[in-house]
């Protein structure tokens, strides 16, 4: 019965939650300092795995989320990161990358993360 906390779990609150998995995993692992410590398991997942989806889909994003958070902080500062996990993400998880990365496309957007995955798994 409190107004402040979230409605019962619904098929459609639920598909919302697994869409923007990457926020929740990767905002955590950015917070926490992860994000470095996850260069061996990203070099591993770009060998082994398929290429992996932009923003990350719910089976990679333990792992590949905190990248996200990594290059926003990188590109826009600390500021922007924290606001990413601290605001609502949109329903669609790409207009959430277009309201965090302001100005770029989102094909531009995803190459720009490759390319930083690329130095993380190299690194």
């Amino acid at each position: 019965l409190n107004p402040a906390l979230p409605p019962p779990l619904r098929a459609g609150s639920a598909l919302a939650a697994a869409r923007n998995a990457w926020i929740a995993a990767g905002s955590g692992q950015w917070l926490s300092g992860q994000t470095a410590h996850a260069r061996p398991a990203i070099a591993r997942r770009l060998k082994e795995g398929g290429r992996p989806a932009f923003p990350p889909a719910a089976p990679d994003a333990l792992l590949l989320g905190g990248s996200v958070f990594d290059l926003l902080a990188s590109e826009r500062g600390s500021g922007a990161a924290v606001a990413l996990a601290t605001f609502r993400p949109a329903d669609d998880p790409r207009e959430t990358v277009l309201r965090a990365f302001p100005g770029r496309s989102l094909t531009d957007t995803e190459g720009v993360w490759r390319a930083h995955l690329a130095r993380l798994a190299g690194g």
